[in-house]
């Protein structure tokens, strides 16, 4: 009895004590709060969010994009980080002094606190611009309106959290200095179908510890890098001639498949025929350059070559091998992340993920 009543009192001082330092702790000093503030009530949204393309998308984890920038310094003698517009939107002092991540003490990608305070998006030619609310701890959703954050205001009321057009400031177009377009996505959201909808689809979890929700928007943010799987559905893959094995692709997804120049993807065929394996397999990809000829995309001029599936689009591939009854057909699609090429000159791992797979009895 007496170790209880010592024990209770030091609970409860303990208690309040914690509170006193969360509240402390959720301050948020400089223009953002720092995502490890977020982790107090959105475990699982964190979780998802640092194997996220988001989370790794500065020079300091993204080997692809960290090759890009150093290929792209030494060829221009540009030392300044003009891809952090984007990649590491926070980042104030541009020149990269160290590729060391502890050296330079940034180690913020792109921060929740940044996405959730986009209030509009600016179109340009060039590229587009996010325009940021000047509002600390004023942060955009999607939920109902009567959920409350004791850390910060939940707005609901902007269209572009909802319509997708919120990701349009980064992942719209990018021009060179030349004026090519290196990459674009066509941005034609919905609140039906948008950017919001494929890629951060409703998962099973709450959203926050504090308000029980059955389900979250996944911040994984599926595709190239995260998840795709969670993708594969926009993918319709058919035997569409046995007489001359045609597999037909229709790509479901508003925009082309896949978007950057680096990417490419890859439809292999196997058909078993008793103890014999045929292998047929055809690539899809875009070469951008100059005068008929690849280039980095700083100096492109031009699309040379394009074979990627666009934008709702069914294309049938022919390999004019006649199947016969009993054959067995695998059907594979997948992609590189960086064409093995490419790959191989920045010294980059293969990278290549299986997206989707069909067997098909004849």
């Amino acid at each position: 009895m007496l170790w209880t009543l010592i024990f209770l009192p030091l609970c409860l001082f303990a208690n309040i004590f914690a509170g006193s330092a969360t509240k402390h702790s959720m301050e948020i000093k400089g223009d953002f709060a720092k995502t490890k503030q977020c982790i107090r009530c959105h475990l699982d949204i964190y979780e998802e969010y640092r194997r996220s393309p988001h989370f790794n998308s500065t020079i300091y984890r993204d080997p692809v994009h960290r090759a890009i920038f150093l290929a792209h310094s030494k060829a221009t003698g540009e030392k300044e980080y003009i891809c952090a517009k984007c990649h590491t939107p926070q980042m104030k002092e541009k020149k990269i002094t160290s590729m060391d991540a502890n050296a330079t003490g940034y180690k913020e990608a792109i921060s929740c606190a940044y996405c959730h305070r986009i209030e509009s998006i600016e179109r340009h030619a060039r590229a587009n611009k996010n325009i940021v609310s000047k509002k600390k701890g004023h942060y955009f959703g999607t939920r109902n309106p009567e959920m409350r954050s004791e850390y910060h205001t939940i707005d609901n009321t902007n269209i572009i959290h909802k319509n997708g057009d919120t990701c349009m400031g980064c992942h719209s177009h990018k021009q060179n200095a030349l004026g090519f377009v290196v990459c674009q996505t066509e941005s034609n959201n919905t609140l039906k179908q948008n950017c919001i909808t494929c890629h951060m689809p409703q998962v099973e979890g709450s959203l926050s510890d504090r308000v029980e929700t059955p389900t979250h928007a996944f911040h994984g943010f599926a595709g190239v890098q995260n998840d795709p799987k969670k993708l594969e559905r926009y993918l319709h893959i058919e035997l569409a001639d046995r007489k001359s094995l045609k597999i037909a692709l229709t790509n479901d997804a508003p925009h082309a498949f896949l978007l950057h120049p680096l990417r490419l993807a890859v439809l292999r065929v196997k058909v078993k025929r008793g103890s014999k394996e045929f292998i047929f397999e055809r690539e899809f990809f875009r070469v951008i350059g100059k005068d008929g000829k690849p280039t980095p995309p700083w100096v492109a001029t031009e699309t040379i070559k394009d074979t990627m599936l666009k934008a709702k689009e069914k294309r049938v591939v022919d390999f004019g091998f006649p199947l016969r009854k009993g054959d067995v057909v695998e059907v594979e699609f997948g992609f590189y992340r960086v064409n093995p090429k490419m790959a191989k000159k920045f010294h980059l791992g293969p990278g290549y993920v299986l997206f989707k797979r069909l067997r098909i009895d004849v």
